[in-house]
C-alpha cells in the first residue's frame, strides 16, 4: 500500500510539473504570436528584439587589446569632445531672487 502512494504521488508531481510546463510553452506561444502580429501591423519591434540586438553589438564592439578587454565607453571616451560638469559663476547678493512665502 505504501509503494502504491509513493508511485501516485510521483506520477501526480510529474503530471503537475508537464501541466506547468505545458503552461509556459502555451504562453510563449502567444506572446510571440502578439509580439510578431504587432510588429507587422505596427513596425516596431518587439523589446526582446531590442535587448538582445544591444547585446550583440556591445559584444561586437567589444575587442581585446594589448591591456584588456576595451569597453564600448573606453572606446568612446577618447573620441568626443571634453564633458562640462559644473560651470563656476559668481553669485550676487543683490541677485533677484523668488518671493519669500509668508503663509
Amino acid at each position: 500500500m505504501n509503494v502504491l502512494l509513493q508511485w501516485l504521488a510521483r506520477f501526480f508531481m510529474a503530471m503537475l510539473g508537464l501541466a506547468f510546463m505545458a503552461g509556459l510553452l502555451l504562453a510563449l506561444g502567444v506572446y510571440v504570436l502578439f509580439a510578431s502580429v504587432r510588429w507587422l501591423l505596427t513596425g516596431q519591434k518587439p523589446q526582446v528584439v531590442m535587448v538582445w540586438q544591444q547585446f550583440g553589438q556591445m559584444r561586437n564592439r567589444a575587442r581585446w587589446g594589448a591591456t584588456g578587454m576595451e569597453t564600448p565607453f573606453e572606446q568612446s571616451s577618447a573620441s568626443t569632445e571634453d564633458v562640462v560638469d559644473v560651470e563656476v559663476r559668481e553669485v550676487h547678493e543683490r541677485a533677484p531672487r523668488l518671493p519669500e512665502n509668508r503663509g
